[in-house]
């Protein structure tokens, strides 16, 4: 048999930028699966993706697909009669042909081998309706007077060569017949082109004006960036969120430069470069010595003229024209003025207002700096500035206190006390940014949870996993002791009195439900930032007092316990704690009034009670971990040699306190098993 090559393009309306890179993961992956489903045979699949298309290029795909066998359960034997005819009915088999094993009535599906050109239409509607968007969309299709099957937008023509001939289908969920021509750029070159292989498509499609590889198309757009900037004696304010949308709004990239009126440059440097990111997808333009410049770049779609030139200006100077409007207006009012009106903005509608939201975070901050920073904290959601651009809160607190004369430090916690604002976003460098932002996530999480309001599934309308991530991670990666001298409990019970005393009853289980609801998060934490086994995680976990947490000692025990568990001997110590585990029970003992005598009399237990001695008092953590081994092997010879659970009471109280001190040695020095 000869191996062929399999060529998909789907071309639609522009898919959005912020799906595609996602998306050419997902379609080769999803592509391939379905392949496997239908056994065909192949060596790769690729996938490519841009402005208006989706595409995939499977090499080496066998002409023949494999005999398929599969045995599928039906109802129970002893099921009504109506069941096992649904059964045969969806499967079109006789009652015949059913087979019974361990009470169950089964079909043995055979599928003979087919060319795959017959299953290859199937494949296509199949990676259509799974395909896995986002957001997607249905359109009209006037030909059967129906609505589409869902995509991300809608589907204009597909293309599909097998060894280099078209297949023409019907793709009835799209009402599109499969066909051997692709389209070039939108605008540039718009007509048919006729191709017969990926070589020949790739190399037409770049001559016809469309970037095929999402990340060479990237690397381009950066490299010409750098390169015209550097001719200029300038760079470019690197912003990857920013490089992925602009790549993906084009189908082949042009760079063009503009530039700004100088009255702008008057602006705060982060008003300047939000307006041009943000608003408008330029790139700002630094000085070497980060000093903003007074001009910009940009990625269009076309060609640049003059017209567009003019235009990409004209639409900044728009912008930056609002800005300066909307900065002057602010800098006539002072922070104070702005917070004020807080009591009129809603924080939640069962969670009163962010002036209410302020008071209670001032019941847990303990200097006047602190207190001078929280009363400030939120004033600039009212500014004209952060109503324009919602992305600058905080940033413009931090602008305004300072030209109102309060401290660098107030000033600079005022802007630090949104971070971190996602799992990549940095933490606050100071520490009454880290402590205003623990104040401000945690009385969220209370607040939400307080009321019974958590996320379900995916779903998380108010971010209280980032939230509970973001407590976790000032915790135990900021380097400052967030909770000085009180545990987590203290703040969330100062909390739930706070929203008590504003009339704002919240559940009674809050206090332990918020720290469930971090922990758990903090298990994710753990596993995914350390690469943690799971049950590592959760024996540590479950060592802890969930009222009394220590969040920075769990990381840590984590962490050790995770390196130490490949080491040689472990096994023999996780094996020596479960069989002394299980032979305590649930007995609360006292390890302070062991009888010495009992344990001399019985050279095992002596020999576990001199090896125990002698392993507290050696702080090296090598050796600690020998003689923890050595030790475990001894526990172990105690199991198998004395009987514990002796008929006389106190030998066997002495015994389980013996063992009880093992367990409070490993938890002492390794952590947990």
């Amino acid at each position: 048999m000869t191996q062929k090559e399999l060529l998909l393009e789907i071309l639609s309306e522009e898919i959005p930028s912020r799906f595609q890179k996602n998306a050419i993961q997902n379609a080769s992956s999803l592509f391939s699966k379905i392949l496997k489903e239908y056994g065909t045979h192949f060596t790769s699949v690729e996938s490519y993706i841009s402005t208006r298309r989706v595409m995939l290029v499977v090499k080496h795909l066998l002409k023949q697909t494999t005999d398929l066998y599969e045995e599928k359960r039906g109802p129970r034997v002893s099921a009504p009669e109506k069941a096992i005819s649904g059964f045969l009915n969806a499967n079109q088999r006789e009652k015949s042909e059913l087979f019974i094993r361990n009470g169950y009535y089964y079909l043995r599906i055979e599928e003979q081998a087919r060319d795959v050109r017959d299953i290859i239409p199937d494949v296509i509607t199949e990676f259509i309706e799974r395909m896995p968007w986002p957001k997607s969309m249905r359109w009209y299709l006037e030909d059967q007077g129906t609505v589409s099957t869902p995509w991300v937008r809608p589907i204009r023509s597909i293309l599909c060569i097998y060894d280099s001939e078209a297949i023409n289908a019907f793709i009835r969920p799209v009402g599109l017949t499969t066909c051997g021509h692709t389209f070039g750029h939108r605008f540039i070159s718009p007509g048919p082109i006729n191709v017969t292989d990926f070589a020949d498509y790739a190399e037409k499609l770049e001559q016809n004006y469309v970037a095929l590889d999402y990340k060479k198309k990237m690397a381009f757009i950066n490299n010409e960036l750098v390169l015209q900037a550097a001719a200029m004696g300038l760079c470019p304010a690197y912003d990857e969120e920013l490089m992925e949308e602009v790549t993906g709004l084009v189908e082949y990239p042009f760079v063009q430069f503009g530039a700004i009126d100088e009255k702008y440059m008057k602006l705060p440097s982060p008003v300047l470069s939000t307006s041009m990111r943000i608003h408008q997808k330029y790139f700002p333009l630094v000085y070497p010595d980060s000093t903003p410049a007074p001009f910009y770049g940009t990625v269009t779609n076309v060609p640049c003229t003059q017209t567009i030139r003019e235009g990409l200006d004209r639409v900044l100077r728009a912008r930056l024209s609002d800005a300066m409007f909307f900065y002057n207006e602010d800098a006539d009012v002072t922070l104070e003025a702005f917070a004020q009106r807080l009591s009129n903005v809603v924080f939640h509608e069962k969670l009163g207002s962010i002036a209410q939201k302020v008071d209670r975070m001032m019941s847990i901050a303990n200097s006047k700096e602190e207190h001078r920073v929280v009363a400030l904290c939120k004033a600039d959601l009212l500014t004209q500035m952060v109503g324009e651009f919602p992305e600058l809160q905080g940033v413009m607190g931090e602008i305004y206190a300072l030209k109102q004369d309060e401290s660098r430090a107030v000033a600079k916690a005022i802007r630090e006390h949104y971070k971190p604002k996602g799992a990549k976003d940095g933490l606050p460098d100071s520490y009454m940014g880290t402590r205003v932002s623990f104040f401000d996530k945690l009385d969220t999480l209370v607040g939400f949870i307080g009321i019974g309001i958590t996320p379900s599934g995916s779903k998380d309308p108010f971010a209280l996993r980032r939230a509970a991530l973001g407590i976790i991670r000032l915790l135990c990666d900021s380097g400052h002791h967030v909770l000085e001298s009180d545990n987590l409990s203290w703040y969330i019970d100062t909390l739930i009195s706070a929203y008590s005393e504003q009339g704002l009853a919240l559940l009674p289980e809050t206090m332990e439900s918020v720290h469930n609801f971090t922990i758990s998060r903090l298990k994710i934490f753990i596993s995914d930032k350390f690469s943690v086994d799971s049950e590592i995680v959760d024996s540590v976990i479950d060592s802890f007092d969930t009222l009394d947490f220590d969040y920075k000692d769990a990381v840590a025990k984590a962490k050790k316990l995770n390196i130490l568990h490949g080491r040689e001997g472990f096994p023999v110590i996780r094996e020596a704690v479960k069989r002394a585990l299980g032979v305590i029970g649930e007995e609360n003992l006292q390890v302070s009034d062991l009888n010495e005598k009992l344990i001399f009399e019985n050279v095992h237990l002596k020999s576990l009670r001199k090896h125990i001695e002698a392993c507290l008092a050696k702080q090296e953590e090598d050796l600690v971990f020998q003689d923890i081994v050595k030790i475990s092997g001894i526990v172990l010879d105690v199991c198998d040699n004395v009987l514990i659970n002796d008929k006389d009471l106190e030998i066997r109280l002495n015994n389980l306190k013996l063992l009880n001190k093992y367990i409070t040695l490993v938890k002492c020095k390794i952590g947990v098993l």
